[in-house]
């Protein structure tokens, strides 16, 4: 068993973001599909990495992106709840955001997002950790 990362913080995902001109972004989205497939593999699903995200994505036309994130989040908060630790972003907030709040802020709820998606896969993975004791 591999010891999953705990400490991705906000500003420096935020600055490597900017800096790599998105292409830090992208290394998330691999890590994130990653990270959840090995600490929820007790639920049976599989979250598509990167490469099935990009081609959904575009011929979606942005759909997919959406769609995978709210899988994803659901996933990560239900390994959450079963072993007895509190969720962290919701559905609801995510979605909010995406339709609404996030044109309607100039985009600072997006920022907001990306930092709680942040926090909430570092919780998946500290519980995993924990659980495994790594």
């Amino acid at each position: 068993m591999t010891k999953l990362t705990t400490n991705r913080g906000f500003w420096l995902a935020l600055l490597l973001s900017i800096v790599t001109l998105g292409i830090y972004g992208l290394y998330l989205i691999h890590a994130f599909a990653k990270e959840t497939n090995t600490a929820c593999a007790e639920d049976g699903k599989h979250t598509h990495g990167l490469l099935v995200y990009i081609l959904l994505s575009i011929i979606t036309f942005g759909i997919y992106a959406i769609v995978w994130e709210c899988v994803l989040i659901n996933r990560r908060n239900n390994y959450l709840a079963r072993h007895g630790k509190q969720e962290g972003l919701q559905l609801a907030t995510y979605l909010l955001t995406v339709f609404l709040f996030g044109w309607l802020t100039l985009g600072i709820m997006y920022i907001v997002v990306f930092c709680k998606d942040l926090y909430l896969q570092n919780a998946v993975n500290r519980a995993y950790n924990e659980l495994n004791n790594l």
